[in-house]
């Protein structure tokens, strides 16, 4: 017969597969930013190769460069907003609790366990 577990160790297991998706979920994030990153030492690699032929000049160069960190900050932070949206309607749709979820399991099972102490006492007093 396989073993009864308490709401407790429930909770705890939840707990433990969301933080579990929720640490690969945090890696692919910043995995993609490290790429982000490389894909910009590239870029001004690129610009400086222009500049030194003489295909821009050093100003264009710098409002090429600002323009392009304005567009991956925004474009950064818009994609940051967008991956949470995700994330939080895949943890939905597998079911896995929210930190906030579990939290109130806990203090539920706090609650009961005081409750069914308290009564115990009461039996042992009549």
């Amino acid at each position: 017969m396989a073993k009864k577990e308490t709401t407790e160790q429930i909770a705890e297991t939840a707990k433990k597969e969301g933080g579990r998706i929720t640490g690969t979920f945090r890696k692919v994030i910043l995995a993609s930013v490290g790429a982000v990153g490389v894909a910009q030492d590239e870029l001004n690699a690129l610009i400086k190769r222009m500049v030194e032929r003489g295909e821009i000049t050093e100003k264009d160069a710098r409002k090429l460069a600002n323009d392009v960190q304005k567009q991956v900050n925004k474009r950064r932070k818009s994609g940051q907003t967008k991956a949470e949206k995700e994330m939080e309607g895949m943890m939905e749709k597998l079911n896995v609790p929210s930190k906030a979820d579990i939290e109130d399991l806990t203090a539920q099972v706090a609650t009961l366990s005081k409750r069914i102490e308290e009564l115990k006492a009461e039996m042992h007093k009549s």
